[in-house]
């Protein structure tokens, strides 16, 4: 075979691993054979993927049209700087009125600077530790490590404050300063209190 067969093969094979959103096997592929990724069909890739992201949540397929959200974003990353980083993942996930367990979990990897980040949304830590894992393969990093640090829970007041208390089952106490200084990057001003045993203590970041 050519050496511009193999280019043009190993091309579309890395549009389908982008499809798939194996991002980090697709920019190996690109970079062994020193060529660049079409643009012009990543662009209707980008396009498809939020088609199909919008009818999903118009079917209240939730989980799949989370994915592919994200996997919207990853190919623009990717399209714009040739890579995806660790700037996919939000530092804190934290809905206004919360009132459940969160967990802080530590994630690297080959194309992930560590990042340390706060996840919630489950009964369950380890539901939660799941949900992060889903989080990261959905945009597109396929070589990571995730360590949990410990989860707490957190609840919303009147006044806007946010409590957290007690600890994870499954992974232990977390870091309530680490916890309380992620927070405050979604909820910047907002007072972030431990109350535990009945002892309130105002947490710095």
């Amino acid at each position: 075979m050519k050496d511009t067969e193999k280019k043009y093969q190993a091309g579309n094979e890395a549009l389908l691993l982008l499809e798939q959103g194996h991002l980090e096997s697709a920019y190996a592929l690109l970079h062994q054979h020193r060529i660049a990724v079409d643009l012009q069909a990543l662009a209707g890739l980008i396009a498809d993927c939020a088609r199909q992201a919008a009818v999903a949540k118009e079917k209240g397929e939730i989980r799949s049209a989370t994915m592919l959200r994200r996997r919207v974003e990853s190919l623009t990353m990717f399209r714009d700087q040739g890579v995806i980083t660790e700037k996919c993942i939000s530092f804190c996930m934290l809905a206004e009125g919360y009132r459940g367990k969160i967990l802080i979990v530590s994630v690297k990897g080959n194309w992930i600077e560590a990042r340390t980040c706060l996840r919630s949304g489950d009964d369950w830590h380890i539901e939660i530790l799941k949900s992060f894992e889903e989080e990261v393969y959905d945009y597109g990093f396929e070589n990571f490590q995730i360590i949990p640090r410990g989860g707490a829970f957190a609840a919303f007041r009147q006044d806007g404050s946010i409590v957290l208390s007690g600890s994870s089952e499954a992974f232990g106490p977390c870091p309530m300063e680490t916890a309380a200084g992620l927070i405050r990057i979604t909820y910047p001003g907002r007072r972030v209190y431990c109350s535990d045993t009945g002892c309130h203590v105002n947490l710095k970041t």
